[in-house]
């Protein structure tokens, strides 16, 4: 498939915001030890790239979760802890939402049984972004039953190879933030109860900060 690489920084912003603007899929970086990740303006476009089921659904990319916090079934300590699974420890988070609410339809691509799935940028030019459209959704930067790759000319080659060649993609190289001599891997994804409680629903790199 067709893969653009551009650097990260303040001036490859527009051009993301662009790509994104025109149906493509965007793969951006995150600091260590999180995975490059996928970003669309829509499921369908995150699905078919990862090359699967285009109705599976998939995290909310968000910029802060002030945007979203209003939509969900926690009471104080549960947004307490919500945001700080997000945002400071980096996971990604399965929220409960309210019962007597019809959940907006931005948000209908990651609702599950009753949750909605968010992930959180970790870069400011990123959560500046997130800002700038209604909707975007996110997921690990792989091809569907392959391993995250660590560096972008990794990534590169996975879906150069096996990409789905109706997308166009623009890969964002974030190997500055990252560091080298780290293990990376998939967030680790944690539901949330009401109250705060958590529990595990996929292992991954943050694993041990939950033990």
């Amino acid at each position: 498939m067709d893969v653009t690489v551009i650097k990260y920084g303040d001036e490859a912003l527009p051009e993301i915001e662009r790509h994104l603007s025109e149906g493509q899929p965007v793969v951006l970086p995150n600091p260590s030890p999180l995975p490059y990740v996928v970003v669309a303006i829509s499921q369908v476009i995150v699905n078919g790239l990862k090359c699967r089921s285009i109705d599976q659904y998939v995290a909310s990319f968000i910029g802060t979760f002030e945007t979203v916090k209003q939509y969900f079934n926690l009471d104080q300590h549960g947004m307490e802890i919500a945001e700080e699974c997000l945002i400071e420890k980096k996971m990604t988070v399965l929220c409960p939402v309210k019962n007597d609410i019809e959940v907006p339809a931005f948000l209908q691509p990651s609702l599950t049984n009753n949750h909605v799935l968010l992930f959180a940028a970790h870069l400011a030019g990123l959560q500046q972004l997130c800002l700038k459209f209604p909707s975007l959704y996110v997921s690990s930067g792989n091809v569907t039953k392959m391993e995250p790759k660590q560096f972008c000319t990794d990534v590169q080659a996975q879906f150069k190879e096996f990409g789905n060649p109706e997308f166009r993609l623009l890969l964002v190289d974030g190997d500055h933030f990252r560091d080298r001599h780290q293990r990376h891997g998939s967030t680790t994804m944690v539901m949330v109860s009401p109250t705060g409680k958590l529990s595990i629903k996929r292992k991954g790199i943050q694993q041990l900060d939950l033990e």
